[in-house]
């Protein structure tokens, strides 16, 4: 079950991602430099490590996907005086603009999808999968306790 679990889940990301490639492709992007756009999109600025949360880009690989972009480009990093050891993550205004070009094509695959799947299953699953994701998280807490 274990394994089947993750190979179907891995295979839906896949089938989902299928709606999505080509639009990114069209904009010369990655999948990981799409992530971290949406992301920094819905926020004026965001920490390195949060960035890598939410993105689920492991740091060392998100380093070299913002030198790439900051070079394109589409995000620029800054360290506060205050504290040389934070770094913040900003969309630069081609960035966003960049965003907002591909929001709407990116809008067109959800809908795409939902057509596909219905309205009611998507939510469902999307439901399911939060449960899920929760479970990990209490998981990872309780390693972290049981780490102290």
């Amino acid at each position: 079950m274990h394994e089947s679990l993750t190979i179907a889940l891995i295979q839906a990301r896949e089938t989902t991602m299928s709606f999505f490639r080509p639009i990114l492709k069209s904009y010369n992007l990655t999948e990981q430099q799409w992530r971290i756009i949406r992301v920094l999109a819905s926020s004026r600025s965001i920490d390195f490590h949060d960035l890598a949360n939410l993105t689920c880009i492991l740091r060392p690989s998100l380093t070299g996907i913002l030198t790439r972009m900051e070079r394109d480009g589409l995000i620029f990093r800054l360290k506060p005086m205050s504290d040389q050891r934070k770094l913040y993550v900003s969309l630069t205004p081609a960035g966003q603009e960049l965003y907002e070009q591909a929001k709407e094509e990116v809008i067109e695959g959800y809908k795409a999808i939902e057509a596909a799947f219905s309205s009611e299953k998507l939510v469902q699953l999307l439901k399911l999968l939060d449960e899920l994701i929760a479970i990990g998280s209490y998981s990872q807490n309780d390693t972290d306790e049981n780490e102290e």
